[in-house]
């Protein structure tokens, strides 16, 4: 039998002090929730409870839920589908994609506040919804560029893409192309810390054979902390390994 191994791990950031014991895995001492994200609390287990290092996420097909799945193999249903209740963040903003769904759009909010008191740059967000409709015109005008093989690395299908959800937010430091991103102090900052706010970095380096996109640092998606939390401490870094689906490195079939 292993030995047991007990790691105690202090977090200090803005919120209540909350604790949980993951019994057998992962002690959390002192863990400290951004104010305002209460579904970040870890669980206390008792003996026989469940871990949340051990539990199985199970995604949305709802578009509406900040838990829904949409990669290659699970599209936006339905097709056309668009938010009602977006928001415009007050964070500075590139272009006219500058709206999010409520949620969304206050977590982004307050990364953008600590981001810039961290690195002294500011966080701008350079694109957040697109319509399916935008989506097929932007796809369309890549394929013509580079072909439908390249394409398909770094931009989704229409029907295919999580900015349809008002859920994802691609973001730059101001001043420097956003594909720069990941190479700015803001974007290693974001990349160590979008965890604590609800977000992942949807599209890692080294995921492209699960996500079946070319890394992206800039591009965020919001799933909530009570998610993003036990991903964080099961050193989980994409959301088709959180909820135990299997890879999606490409289409089905053309669409």
């Amino acid at each position: 039998m292993s030995p047991r191994v007990v790691v105690t791990v202090l977090h200090r950031f803005r919120g209540p002090v909350v604790a949980g014991t993951v019994a057998g895995v992962l002690t959390v001492a002192g863990a400290v929730v951004p104010a305002g994200a209460a579904s970040a609390t870890l669980p206390d287990p008792r003996p026989g409870g469940e871990s949340i290092l051990s539990r199985t996420w199970t995604p949305t097909l709802d578009p509406a839920d900040p838990t829904v799945l949409v990669n290659k193999t699970h599209p936006v249903t339905p097709a056309g589908w668009a938010p009602d209740d977006l928001v415009r963040p007050d964070v500075a903003a590139l272009g006219q994609h500058d709206l999010l769904r409520p949620d969304a759009a206050r977590a982004l909010e307050r990364l953008a506040v600590d981001a810039r008191e961290a690195t002294g740059h500011e966080l701008v967000l350079a694109s957040g919804f697109r319509s399916a409709d935008y989506q097929r015109r932007l796809y369309a005008r890549y394929v013509d560029a580079h072909g439908r093989r390249a394409a398909d690395a770094f931009s989704a299908r229409p029907g295919y893409s999580e900015h349809q959800t008002g859920l994802a937010a691609d973001v730059a430091q101001a001043g420097t192309p956003y594909t720069e991103f990941g190479r700015t102090e803001t974007g290693r900052w974001v990349a160590a810390q979008a965890w604590r706010y609800g977000f992942v970095v949807r599209y890692p380096k080294g995921g492209q054979t699960v996500t079946g996109y070319s890394p992206e640092p800039w591009h965020l998606r919001y799933v909530g902390t009570g998610l993003t939390v036990p991903m964080h401490l099961a050193g989980t870094t994409t959301l088709e390994e959180a909820f135990g689906v299997g890879p999606a490195p490409d289409y089905a079939a053309p669409r």
